[in-house]
């Protein structure tokens, strides 16, 4: 933005929707083959989105991330390991008393 832009309190353009801010020690390890970072970035989302996309296809919830798993057979169960959970720690707080 040009100094008379800022000066009579004109905005700035609104960046791109697709447009991210990345740490410079991530945009050198992406580009240190010689890439430019459109398509390093480009190349590693779209590595990361499909093998994610094979580990749900295979049934491998370990390389699922824990913000996309369901767990759909416990079936209510969180209430009474919740309640279990906070028992223990009572018990192990009155050990250590």
């Amino acid at each position: 933005m040009s100094f008379f832009g800022r000066l009579f309190g004109a905005k700035p353009p609104p960046p791109p929707a697709n447009s991210v801010v990345i740490s410079e020690d991530l945009a050198t390890t992406l580009t240190a083959d010689g890439a430019t970072l459109e398509v390093a970035v480009n190349d590693s989302l779209r590595a990361y989105t499909e093998a994610q996309a094979k580990a749900a296809a295979a049934g491998e919830p370990e390389r699922i991330p824990f913000w996309l798993r369901r767990e759909s057979d416990q079936g209510g169960q969180l209430e009474d390991q919740l309640r279990d959970r906070v028992i223990q720690r009572h018990a192990a707080e009155d050990q250590k008393n």
